[in-house]
């Protein structure tokens, strides 16, 4: 794949470890909040597991639109530090402390633990989250625009992401246990004090170390409202794609993952398992980014390498129906399925990038901020949706934290979310793929975006 020469350069791998950072911090949280947050609320705290779903998918649409309005904001901001490391700068211990909140909720009877939960969760994931991850996510898009870096970058943020997500599934249930046991509320906010303060010092350390270096000033006279930004969105047919390919991807790994420590307490008796498959699809996925992920889009592209990732995930979650009450055949599926998420992790990071410069290019105006934000409200309203399907199809089933044995009719929903539902979802990422084809345009649409900067430069210079 040819590049502008302009736009090659090198990125030393200090600044891209210190950026995977920024992803690392993010999953220690957001995996806590995502896979075991609903854990807790229903066996620690007794919370009814319905009620529960509701007011997550409340706030993650609320999450959602936050992500918009945080973009838009994002794409305003001017410091002496860039537009989106100085919020990592800002955020990073407000978040940190958030973390902790989630977790110290007091005795307030029902309804006053229902609120409480409402409201901090609010407070990590709609606001301070959004204020830290949205910035944090663009800052690929500033820090360089050679395809190749910013494909690179990603590879180094998703190892990092993986890396995170692989210590918090692997030792978070250990932990707990070794502090109190997962009924116990005081080993919740033990650990989640470990995790907020690492993810503020990592955030730090990505804030620290990184630079923007792509800094495009939009003219006085093409500054624009929300309202236009938001209709820029809808012009970015390949951005259009890829959030498809988002949303329908979070919601098969969000109904999965929501039951997957029910599914290992439940149905394979040990609910450490969930941490430890986890640890197998993470892990096989960690060595294939490491190692042969970036030669595969140099050679193939981004968009074929994510195709044939799609269609590998999908056939690892259907050889779990063939035993899946094995855990030796389950850990055979995970490493299928980690094979198929390294091409998809891997590339789906620099893809959003390279739609900011294919929208300036058909529109004439960059807004990296609202593209990514945008993308991560797919997300996010899918994620929600994911978790209160899984936690509305428990509630009917008969599902009760309290009770040491579930009843049949829950033990089934539990199955059937976590081996069938995903199914559905991961179908249709490689059809989305199949219809993208920015890959082959990049290029030339760089030359092109290269001229017009140019020109733009000259009329100044002569006015």
């Amino acid at each position: 794949m040819e590049n502008d020469n302009k736009y090659v350069e090198k990125i030393g791998v200090g600044e891209k470890l210190a950026y995977g950072s920024g992803d690392l911090a993010s999953n220690l949280v957001l995996v806590l909040t995502g896979t075991f947050i609903t854990f807790f609320y229903t066996d620690a705290l007794g919370l009814n597991v319905a009620i529960v779903g509701t007011l997550v998918l409340v706030s993650r649409i609320l999450d959602g639109i936050s992500d918009v309005f945080m973009g838009f904001i994002m794409d305003k901001t001017k410091s002496k530090h860039g537009k989106a490391r100085p919020w990592m700068l800002w955020l990073a211990i407000p978040f940190g402390i958030s973390t902790v909140l989630l977790f110290t909720v007091p005795n307030l009877g029902d309804v006053g633990k229902y609120i409480y939960v409402f409201l901090t969760y609010n407070i990590n994931t709609t606001f301070l989250y959004t204020a830290i991850n949205i910035p944090y996510g663009a800052l690929n898009s500033l820090m360089t625009r050679d395809q190749d870096q910013r494909a690179n970058i990603n590879i180094f943020r998703m190892v990092m992401a993986q890396v995170g997500g692989l210590a918090i599934n692997a030792f978070t249930m250990p932990l707990i246990n070794t502090v109190g046991g997962s009924t116990n509320q005081l080993a919740w906010v033990i650990v989640s004090c470990i995790y907020g303060v690492a993810a503020a010092l990592l955030f730090l350390l990505c804030f620290f170390n990184t630079k923007e270096r792509v800094n495009i000033a939009t003219p006085a006279d093409k500054q624009i409202g929300f309202g236009k930004t938001l209709k820029l969105l809808f012009q970015n047919k390949y951005w259009l794609i890829i959030c498809g390919i988002w949303i329908v991807s979070v919601l098969g790994m969000s109904i999965g993952g929501t039951v997957g420590v029910y599914y290992a307490k439940y149905i394979l008796s040990d609910e450490s398992l969930f941490g430890y498959l986890y640890v197998v699809e993470a892990g096989t996925s960690l060595v294939l980014m490491m190692t042969a992920i970036m030669p595969l889009i140099k050679k193939f592209g981004k968009r074929n390498v994510a195709f044939v990732g799609s269609i590998i995930s999908l056939i690892g979650q259907i050889l779990m129906l063939v035993n899946p009450t094995s855990v030796s055949w389950l850990v055979f599926c995970f490493v299928v399925k980690g094979f198929g998420s390294a091409p998809l992790m891997g590339t789906l990071f620099a893809m959003v990038a390279d739609t900011i410069e294919y929208g300036e290019w058909k529109t004439g105006t960059r807004i990296e901020g609202m593209l990514y934000s945008a993308t991560t409200f797919g997300a996010k309203v899918g994620g929600g949706l994911g978790m209160v399907i899984a936690t509305t199809i428990l509630g009917s089933a008969g599902y009760d934290g309290t009770l040491i044995t579930q009843s049949a009719p829950a033990l089934q929903a539990i199955s059937n979310l976590y081996l069938i539902a995903p199914i559905i979802f991961l179908a249709l990422v490689p059809i989305l793929y199949w219809f993208y084809g920015l890959d082959k345009q990049y290029p030339q649409i760089m030359k092109d975006l290269e001229k017009r900067e140019a020109n733009s430069k000259r009329k100044v210079k002569n006015a």
